[in-house]
């Protein structure tokens, strides 16, 4: 115990004290302050040009669009809806809508490919009905068709009301919106959705960058020739163990460090009545019990893949062979990683891949973090899935231990994966 407490006290000192550790937790803290911050400056700005408009135009100004506001052209061949252009401009109050004959309709697309903003509304008769093209300059600019073809529809319907002979009232009562809402069954929420992403990109970046970092250790510390010092005051397998423990626990230093900077920088900063796409925050999916795994898959995933990197770093003799070395183990979590993210993004813990991606102990720290925090994870999978990474990495630390403990002193050329094995 005391030789793992010396390499430990060792590793993390000398981890804590690089640039790359301070400037990433600088860096991090910036842009967690950002987006603590957007929320506000969006309002901020919104309501300064929101008093700005009032405090300079009268009622009717209010009412009428910019000049230099974009445009949207209506060639109507029907009639019918150039009669109606106020049901069209309720839709897009933010645009100037002019009529235009079909003549000039060429120009217009001209016009539309100079300026991106602008949009054309066509509309011709086709078997007796009116037929509609929406035209923008690219699928990223101008005007919805959906929103377009819907308040066409209520103008049409209207239109057939009337000339069948129907009063005003009954046609406003049989065209007028339906209120609805739209529920969910399940548990999942969109905050929950959001940080289930975010926690998979975190875990990601930590099982990534700490276990570098016990490779850089051990690929440093041979090259400096430090490693046989330690060799002789401690066994390799407590050298192992030491630095897998070190980068782990400053890297829960870190990630603690960062939230609790991120609740204070949200306490204090973002509006308590912000929503995201007009649904508000709830954190009710952030439990005790859900914390706790969590934390618990943080430390498992790390883990794997450090013991797996610690075993690339031994396997060199000089830095600059370390990322060639660490390759496999490179491809192996990056697969992992976007098996966890995909089946995450596709939603649903049901189905079959889903299942696989939270079994898989290389993809199960990615996997799990996020079905839990959407409300998707049953406990017999949750109990399935710890199992079966507990174990894989009892085995993988037990393989990669003898394998370090053989190639921590070779010097000389990069072992080659064959090599490594026939050292056990």
């Amino acid at each position: 115990m005391r030789q793992i407490t010396t390499v430990f006290a060792y590793t993390l000192k000398e981890a804590a004290r690089k640039k790359a550790f301070i400037v990433s937790t600088v860096i991090i803290m910036i842009m967690v302050l950002a987006l603590c911050l957007a929320p506000r400056i969006i309002s901020a700005v919104k309501g300064s040009g929101e008093e700005e408009q009032t405090g300079t135009e009268n009622s009717a100004e209010q009412a009428a669009v910019s000049d230099d506001a974009a445009i949207c052209y209506l060639v109507d061949q029907t009639g019918i809806f150039e009669k109606n252009l106020d049901t069209l401009k309720s839709v897009y109050p933010d645009r100037n809508f002019k009529t235009a004959a079909k003549e000039e309709e060429e120009g217009i697309r001209s016009d539309i490919r100079e300026n991106e903003n602008n949009s054309l509304i066509s509309i011709e008769e086709k078997d007796g009905l009116p037929y509609i093209r929406v035209v923008n300059a690219n699928f990223m600019k101008g005007i919805s068709s959906q929103k377009i073809s819907d308040i066409c529809n209520k103008i049409w319907q209207k239109n057939i009301l009337e000339e069948s002979g129907v009063d005003g009232e009954t046609i406003a009562r049989s065209t007028i919106s339906l209120p609805y809402t739209e529920e969910a069954a399940g548990d999942m929420d969109i905050t929950g959705y959001i940080l289930g992403l975010a926690v998979v990109f975190i875990m990601f970046f930590a099982v990534y960058y700490y276990g570098y970092g016990v490779a850089m250790s051990v690929a440093s510390e041979k090259t400096s020739r430090v490693m046989e010092t330690l060799v002789v005051s401690a066994k390799p397998s407590r050298i192992l163990i030491g630095k897998c423990l070190a980068m782990g626990v400053l890297g829960l230093l870190q990630m603690v460090g960062i939230i609790a900077f991120a609740l204070i920088c949200y306490t204090a900063f973002v509006p308590s009545n912000f929503n995201i796409g007009g649904v508000p925050i709830d954190f009710s999916s952030i439990t005790p019990f859900t914390l706790l795994i969590l934390l618990v898959y943080f430390v498992l995933g790390y883990s794997l893949y450090a013991v797996m990197n610690s075993v690339c770093g031994a396997a060199v003799s000089k830095v600059e062979d370390l990322n060639s070395a660490m390759m496999p183990v490179m491809f192996i979590s990056l697969g992992s990683f976007y098996l966890g993210y995909f089946t995450a993004i596709a939603g649903g813990g049901s189905s079959g891949l889903t299942k696989f991606a939270m079994y898989l102990p290389f993809s199960s720290p990615f996997s799990v973090p996020f079905t839990l925090l959407t409300g998707g994870m049953k406990a017999g999978d949750l109990a399935v899935s710890m199992g079966l990474l507990l174990i894989f990495i009892l085995v993988i630390a037990a393989v990669s231990i003898r394998v370090y403990s053989a190639s921590v002193l070779h010097y000389g050329n990069k072992l080659k994966m064959k090599e490594l094995l026939k050292m056990r």
